[in-house]
């Protein structure tokens, strides 16, 4: 344990001050799997060997319902999920040959929150990553998505103060060093012969 102690500790707040900010009544995350989202090659004929690379452009996630709250304040929090994407097609030396862009998928997912009257949501998909393969006519995609939900509300709160925060002096560049002239100007003096004056 250390032998220094943080006087700032003993500090007692000045003041009980109401504050504005939104207080987070729940927040969760959840990894959610997409399978089998097949797009039809519409008569193209990917060549031998030929692989897809799929990107994904967007992924924006909306509440669009929500059950009555229970008595525990909990409810059924319903959103749509839209994902947009674009799958290229590269033949085996890896050059793109087809590309379909500005493809679009959606779903709904309900979640459990603590929601009660007056919260409002957030959703956010935070990370995702999709693998594709021809399957005949049609490239079927894998998408997984990692989805963070959180239920807010804008309250008051009373919280000690130590006073309003003050910012520091903000760290200079440090300049360039002067010029300086070289500490000998002359070219050094011979050593002496031994014997020779």
């Amino acid at each position: 344990m250390s032998e220094e102690f943080d006087n700032s500790l003993l500090q007692q707040p000045t003041e009980t001050v109401c504050i504005e900010v939104p207080k987070v009544y729940d927040f969760c995350f959840e990894a959610d799997r997409r399978e089998n989202v097949c797009t039809p090659l519409n008569g193209f004929v990917p060549p031998e060997g030929a692989t897809v690379n799929c990107i994904i452009n967007s992924a924006v996630c909306t509440e669009v319902s929500r059950t009555a709250p229970d008595a525990t304040g909990r409810a059924n929090v319903t959103f749509a999920i839209t994902v947009n994407y674009t799958l290229q097609i590269l033949d085996a030396s890896g050059m793109l040959v087809c590309e379909f862009e500005d493809l679009v998928f959606s779903f709904t997912k309900t979640i459990v929150l603590c929601a009660p009257e007056g919260t409002f949501t957030n959703c956010e998909i935070v990370s995702s990553a999709c693998v594709c393969l021809i399957l005949g006519e049609q490239i079927c995609c894998t998408f997984d998505l990692c989805i963070v939900v959180q239920s807010l509300a804008i309250v008051k709160l009373l919280v000690p103060s130590f006073g309003f925060c003050t910012p520091a002096v903000c760290e200079q560049v440090s300049p360039e060093p002067p010029f300086v002239c070289p500490p000998t100007l002359f070219p050094p003096q011979c050593t002496p012969l031994t014997g020779r004056r």
